[in-house]
């Protein structure tokens, strides 16, 4: 019998390790700051970017010739935040807020230069522990919220208080700007929401099972636990679909129709918590934040047309 409870002991400690040591893989490889990680080189493979590389290159190369200004603020927590500004003398602006391991250059290029060509100012903002910011954790909209309040409070000083400012956000980019969507002031009039996903939890959840074959316990609240310590937040702290129903500001959703890294039904679940005047763009054989390769003259047509619209 003691060899049973020794044998039984032993297994439980051997699982309790396993299980710290895979949820400190985890929360290294997707909570710490990374220059391009494995789940970043993931979403590559899915979204075969190799086909729209003429049309990243073209958007990147646009950009890189522009006279943009660098900005900065400081975020309410002291980190150095940076963005590119790309003034164009109007009474409109667009904030635009990239993806995991992203950055607003990066990511925005290829919009950017249509925005601009089409009269708004454009912000390409790096979030924290991305690009040109500052930081150590990934925020994953929770912290990145409240970030965004502030780029857009530097935007209303810039440019005064009769801006009409327009937020856009990319996978974990529009889950931010959702996530945000509750605290933002009268001058963000509109929201565009791309493959956004519902809640960290539920995408940290999904992406156990698909990518690890991991059940979410005990795995998951473990990496919640190192998150709410070290990071300085949990994965139930903001839900997407809570915040969204407290906004009035209309929104854009944007979803590919083959998205496998933050599945379609996020973005309907989102969109069915929304109170505020809505639309539904769901672009056809289009993977993770591939849309605007796909589709791109779909994509800005929508964009443009929805910013009008809710600008009149």
């Amino acid at each position: 019998m003691r060899e049973i409870l020794v044998g039984i002991l032993l297994f439980a400690v051997l699982l309790v390790a396993c299980s710290v040591f895979i949820s400190e893989y985890l929360f290294k490889i997707i909570i710490y700051r990374q220059k391009k990680s494995s789940s970043q080189k993931d979403i590559d493979a899915v979204a075969s970017w190799y086909r729209h590389y003429p049309i990243a290159k073209t958007g990147r190369l646009w950009l890189e010739n522009m006279p943009y200004i660098n900005v900065y603020i400081k975020s309410f927590d002291g980190l150095r935040l940076y963005g590119a500004l790309l003034e164009n003398y109007s009474d409109k602006i667009v904030i635009c807020v990239h993806g995991f391991t992203g950055s607003g250059k990066k990511d925005f290029a290829s919009l950017a230069q249509a925005y601009y060509k089409n009269g708004y100012n454009v912000l390409l903002v790096d979030n924290r522990a991305h690009g040109q910011s500052e930081g150590k954790y990934v925020g994953f909209g929770v912290l990145d919220r409240f970030d965004l309040r502030n780029w857009v409070k530097y935007v209303i000083n810039r440019f005064g208080s009769n801006v009409q400012i327009f937020l856009h956000g990319i996978s974990m980019g529009a889950a931010t700007v959702l996530m945000a969507s509750s605290i933002m002031p009268k001058n963000v009039r509109g929201i565009i929401a791309d493959c956004g996903f519902t809640s960290v939890y539920e995408i940290f959840e999904y992406v156990l099972k698909r990518d690890y074959h991991l059940p979410k316990f005990p795995i998951i609240y473990l990496t919640n636990i190192m998150s709410k310590i070290r990071a300085g937040y949990g994965y139930k702290d903001v839900n997407t679909t809570a915040e969204i129903a407290r906004s009035d500001i209309p929104i854009l959703f944007i979803h590919g129709e083959n998205d496998e890294f933050v599945p379609l039904w996020m973005t309907m679940k989102n969109y069915s918590h929304c109170k505020a005047y809505k639309e539904l763009f769901i672009v056809r054989e289009s993977e993770h934040a591939e849309s605007h390769y796909i589709d791109k003259k779909g994509y800005e047509r929508r964009i443009l047309t929805f910013i009008e619209k809710i600008s009149k």
